[in-house]
Parts: structure tokens; C-alpha cells; sequence
């Protein structure tokens, strides 16, 4: 049984993507696609129960967004506060995360051999994203690392981007 996957994307200029335009495009019709600063433009109120019950409808998450500051964008970070409560998605009854499979998806300005550590990025981005396997352990999900596409400001990189799209979809329905 093919496991039903949604994708969050978490971009705040969206229209203005390369990357993250381009991959979400690449899923349409293949997954639930939902876009976080769409629902929610800036002050917006979260929708606690609606985003859980959309949660709960997946087997699959993919937390899709442009790397800032080494994380995610603000509003994730927001967003989880909010939703991933307890006896919710941890303790006594929190039990709506446990055993589905979450995973990222990431671009970075910074090229891949700058991932590196002790690089100029200082470490990979599997470290930087690890935040995301403490998430899961937490909530008794399994995580299933990370989807990347560097170099995202090099037009000679993007030329790799169907390619990478593939891949990211490969990713996304493993």
C-alpha cells in the first residue's frame, strides 16, 4: 500500500522561488502539497485543528523549505510550537505523530563542498538538519533524512535541477 505523503512547504516568497518552486511543481498531483505561508501570511493565527487533522491524514511528512541561518523559516519553527502539543504528539496520549515517517527538504545558497566539517558552512547540512531526528524521536516518528539542492544562486547548478527533481521525488515517495 503506497503511503500517503504531504508536503509542507515553507517558503515566504514562494513566487520568487527557483528551487523550492520548482520542486513543489515537480510533486503536484503526485502528493498534498500545502503551503504554510499561503494559510498563514504574516500575523495570521494558526489553525491548530485543521493542521492536525491534516497531520493525521499523512503517513509521510516532508518539511520542505530554503535554508535560513542554518534552519528552517521562522514560521515552521511556529507552526510546530503550535501543533506538535502535548497529548497531542507527545506525552500521555500524544500518540498522532508516532510511526509516520517525516523527513526535509532543503536548498542552500552555499555549494556542497562547503557542507563540509569544518568547512566555510562549518558542518553538513544532515548536521544542521538533525534538529528534525530529535523532533521525531520525541514524537515517536521515523525520520528519513534529508533531500538537498545546493549552489541554488549558480546558473550553472541549476542546469542539475530536473535532475534533482527526480531525485527529490524519489525522495518523497520511498
Amino acid at each position: 500500500m503506497e503511503k500517503k505523503t504531504l508536503v509542507i512547504v515553507v517558503h515566504p516568497s514562494l513566487a520568487s522561488s527557483t528551487i523550492n518552486k520548482t520542486w513543489a511543481e515537480a510533486l503536484r498531483g503526485e502528493v498534498t502539497l500545502h503551503f504554510l505561508y499561503e494559510c498563514y501570511p504574516e500575523g495570521t493565527p494558526i489553525d491548530v485543528l485543521a493542521e492536525q487533522a491534516i497531520l493525521e491524514q499523512h503517513d509521510r511528512i516532508i518539511f520542505q523549505f530554503p535554508l535560513y541561518w542554518y534552519a528552517a523559516p521562522s514560521l515552521l519553527k511556529e507552526w510546530m510550537d503550535k501543533v506538535f502539543l502535548d497529548g497531542w504528539a507527545y506525552g500521555a496520549g500524544g500518540d498522532k505523530m508516532e510511526g509516520k515517517e517525516i523527513g526535509v527538504a532543503v536548498s542552500c545558497g552555499g555549494k556542497f563542498e562547503q557542507f563540509v566539517e569544518g568547512g566555510i558552512q562549518r558542518h553538513t547540512i544532515e548536521s544542521y538538519m538533525h534538529v528534525f531526528d530529535g523532533i521525531c524521536g520525541f514524537v515517536r516518528a521515523k525520520y528519513i533524512g534529508v533531500h538537498a539542492f545546493y549552489d541554488t544562486y549558480n546558473p550553472e547548478a541549476l542546469k542539475t535541477l530536473p535532475l534533482n527533481c527526480e531525485k527529490y521525488l524519489q525522495f518523497v515517495k520511498q
